[in-house]
């Protein structure tokens, strides 16, 4: 066999490439919009059928963000421990614990009271940030616990990995865990961390095998699965919720991989590789936007249109807010200091 058949092209590798950032850029749109209709629907800006439809997107935004994450991880977790806590434990947990400081002075100091859902003013957050992940920054706290969880668990069968931690997302899903909403959701999502890490060649293939119809298809699965567990009023029991996440998943793999192909999806293959300033800056400015027009009295067109608005909107100005700050020095905010980076042994010479 030759060596051409054996090695990807550097086609075939960009391909992979895109449709990853193409399934993050996907879940940044629809983790702002989120927000934003979260932040919309406690000023008495949101639609009900417009918060209705922001839950049923659920199943997708965060699952697919934590597979995504756990598709290039084998690497970082077979490296030796040293380097997996200072390369990438302590990289999530400076982001987590700088970003949740700036966000309570940001929420303390500007922002008037009744605005922000999460409480984000509370000093309680700030002081238990390590045993309570803060309201919307958990996904890095989870980000640092899941690779530890990932390299302790790498002796455990994959197997048993997948069920327990399968059985765990069900639990959550159902609500039977009797924690904070926000461990709730770590509990929910590590499955699909480690079905990214153990699945990567079955999910790949998945995306190779991508085609409009197929993208049809899984959407029209998702929403009648969804639509039938509202029906039947088993969206509680135990693996109801997981198995609409794991189709919504599906739905996301086959979407960002086919719309990552042409020329459309160029923007969502833009965003994921950008997401993480994005996800850090789009909750300051959406609590300044959601203060100036919490007043306002919109046409029920308007109030529809608001938060996919709100939603371009905040993209563009997180994007640009960084931007602003490295330009201004600011690599700190959003990349571990130099001193505290780290850096591999230097060799030793023959």
């Amino acid at each position: 066999m030759t060596q051409a058949a054996v090695v990807p092209s550097s086609t075939e590798t960009a391909s992979r490439l895109a449709w990853v950032d193409a399934a993050k850029g996907l879940s940044i749109v629809l983790v702002v919009f989120h927000h934003t209709v979260y932040f919309l629907d406690t000023s008495g800006l949101a639609p009900a059928p417009v918060v209705a439809g922001n839950e049923a997107l659920a199943s997708l935004r965060m699952p697919l963000f934590f597979l995504a994450s756990g598709l290039f991880v084998a690497g970082p977790l077979a490296a030796p421990w040293r380097t997996l806590l200072h390369k990438r434990v302590a990289f999530f947990l400076w982001l987590y614990l700088l970003w949740t400081l700036i966000r309570f002075t940001f929420f303390a100091t500007l922002v008037p009271s009744g605005i922000d859902p999460d409480d984000s003013a509370n000093p309680l957050n700030v002081i238990l940030a390590l045993l309570l992940p803060g309201p919307s920054m958990w996904f890095l706290y989870a980000l640092a616990l899941f690779s530890v969880l990932g390299k302790l668990l790498r002796r455990v069968p994959v197997a048993v990995q997948l069920a327990a931690s399968g059985a765990l997302s069900a639990l959550a899903g159902a609500g039977l865990l009797d924690i904070d909403s926000r461990w709730v959701a770590i509990c929910r999502f590590l499955f699909f961390f480690l079905l990214g890490w153990h699945g990567k060649h079955l999910i790949e293939g998945l995306a190779r095998a991508s085609s409009l119809l197929k993208v049809v298809a899984a959407a029209v699965v998702c929403v009648a699965a969804a639509g039938a567990a509202v029906a039947l009023g088993v969206r509680t029991v135990p693996g109801v919720a997981w198995a609409l996440n794991c189709a919504a998943v599906v739905f996301g793999v086959l979407f960002a991989a086919w719309i990552s192909r042409y020329g459309i999806g160029r923007p969502l293959v833009a965003l994921g590789r950008r997401t993480l300033s994005i996800y850090l800056i789009h909750m300051l400015w959406l609590a300044v936007i959601v203060t100036g027009i919490r007043s306002l009295d919109a046409p029920q067109a308007v109030a529809y249109a608001l938060p996919v608005v709100i939603t371009i909107a905040l993209v563009g100005l997180s994007l640009t807010t960084r931007w602003l700050l490295v330009r201004a020095g600011g690599t700190w905010l959003f990349a571990m200091p130099g001193r505290l980076a780290f850096r591999f042994p230097a060799t030793q010479p023959a």
